[in-house]
């Protein structure tokens, strides 16, 4: 395998429903081959990149399903083979709003290789975040040095000699994460600001959206039992057992109908994680906080996340924003949605808060706050 190829392919489906992404893939330093997607847009204002939760993906996450929920408690299947749908989908109003999207399955997520061949499975958490880097890099090597090429031509045209703002006409980069997909992109920041390459990707905001900061009140403490004894044993089991999957006892009680949905999807593995995974996921947290200093205090951060989240402890993520140095920070606590913001009934708001969001972090130079819906 050969490492940092972009290999460009034919479309994802045939049918059209899923909005028609262009399909890329790439083999990350381990020789693992990523797959990733983009729905793009002419004259973009901007760009966005999606990173999905955990044993999820990118399409399931982002855009919406065919299905049909006939109530809280129910979904019923419509089609398998065209499950995704762009249409009214989060992927199709940011296309709307002049955005072009980008977004990767994991490795050991979607149709992306796993390590040792198995799905759900990683070596290391921020293997993770180093393929994001380095898909990051790739976009700013094509996408953004076309982007000012056709900048300097259309100058040309337009005879504009004023070099020094043409230099400043950067195209902006979000990058927003989803649960897991929430500590990714802080975790990126934090590796990015360590390396001090974070200004050379021109990221203008990072959006984290129920993003696993915190699993529950205990490790939000660092208390001395999940220091010294959870994570340790954690750490014993998954050398001995690696392999092992977790036994998944877990369901969505506020919105029960998400569960079909999620069943439903045949991209996403149907068995659970491994248990070094799961070990990985507790020291991914540690070091997020541990590391939190790192993260650049001029990049904007907007956490989103709801009182009620079942899955990542909303104390955890009031901790850590309290304690996170950033001069453009915001935390946007939501009282009637649960864990999966994307999907839930309400994920309308949740996005219209992260475009409005945008569109203000640009005219507030310090705007350190807290509101909620």
């Amino acid at each position: 395998m050969v490492e940092n190829e972009l290999l460009y392919e034919n479309d994802v489906s045939n049918s059209g429903l899923d909005g028609k992404p262009r399909l890329h893939s790439f083999f990350n330093k381990d020789g693992l081959l990523l797959r990733t997607y983009s729905w793009t847009v002419k004259k973009a204002i901007g760009i966005f990149l999606l990173i999905h939760g955990l044993n999820g993906h990118v399409r399931l996450q982002y855009l919406r399903q065919n299905v049909e929920v006939i109530s809280n408690d129910k979904a019923i299947l419509k089609d398998q083979d065209n499950y995704y749908v762009y249409k009214d989908s989060w992927i199709e109003k940011l296309n709307d709003k002049g955005y072009s999207v980008y977004g990767i399955d994991l490795q050991g997520h979607g149709l992306s290789e796993g390590w040792e061949n198995l799905k759900a499975n990683i070596n290391n958490f921020d293997d993770l975040v180093y393929d994001v880097i380095q898909y990051l890099e790739e976009i700013n090597r094509t996408v953004c040095l076309d982007y000012e090429r056709n900048k300097y031509l259309r100058a040309i045209r337009e005879k504009n000699t004023d070099m020094k703002a043409l230099k400043k006409d950067k195209i902006p980069i979000y990058i927003m994460g989803l649960s897991m997909g929430g500590n990714v992109v802080l975790r990126t920041l934090e590796l990015l600001g360590k390396s001090g390459d974070y200004k050379n990707l021109n990221i203008k905001g990072c959006i984290s959206l129920s993003g696993m900061i915190c699993l529950e009140e205990l490790s939000s403490k660092a208390s001395m039992k999940y220091k010294y004894f959870l994570v340790p044993f954690s750490k014993f089991i998954s050398y001995i057992f690696p392999k092992c999957r977790i036994n998944q006892n877990f369901n969505f009680e506020m919105f029960p109908f998400v569960n079909d949905i999620i069943n439903f999807d045949k991209h996403r593995s149907k068995k659970w994680i491994t248990f070094k995974f799961g070990h990985q996921i507790l020291r991914s947290i540690t070091n997020l906080r541990k590391d939190i200093q790192y993260i650049p205090k001029d990049i904007p951060i907007l956490f989103v996340h709801s009182i009620h989240d079942c899955a990542c402890y909303y104390g955890g993520v009031v901790t850590f924003y309290d304690q996170l140095d950033n001069d453009k920070k915001e935390l946007y606590t939501i009282y009637d949605m649960d864990h999966l913001l994307t999907m839930e009934p309400g994920n309308e708001k949740v996005l219209e808060k992260v475009l409005d969001w945008i569109s203000g972090s640009f005219n507030n130079k310090r705007r350190r706050r807290r509101t909620s819906s």
